[in-house]
């Protein structure tokens, strides 16, 4: 085992485990047409029938950063094989690569 494959070895608990390739996508999906919403308390969930995986995100506010990128804090709530998986992510948006998380976003003063 490499040393960074021992350092994700949490994954194995959680319900990202249990994903399936289009549970990823409809995460993603989800994600994606949240943050492209207007407005800044927004939540939306999805679910897959086929795989019993589900979850649900949140826009929990936003800002523009330093940079002048327009942030997101996204909260994503995930669940797969028995787990529930929770995490708050600041994403922001550019113009060459679309949202990317950057949790070293600060809001411009």
């Amino acid at each position: 085992m490499t040393a960074s494959a021992g350092n994700l070895s949490f994954l194995d608990a959680s319900p990202l485990a249990y994903f399936k390739p289009e549970d990823y996508d409809l995460m993603h999906q989800n994600a994606l047409k949240l943050l492209d919403a207007t407005g800044a308390q927004k939540k939306q969930s999805w679910s897959n029938t086929k795989t019993g995986a589900s979850g649900w995100a949140e826009v929990r506010g936003q800002f523009t950063a330093s940079d002048g990128a327009h942030c997101k804090r996204l909260r994503v709530v995930n669940k797969a094989g028995g787990l529930e998986g929770d995490a708050t992510y600041t994403v922001c948006k550019y113009a060459d690569r679309g949202w990317v998380v950057n949790s070293d976003a600060a809001p411009a003063h």
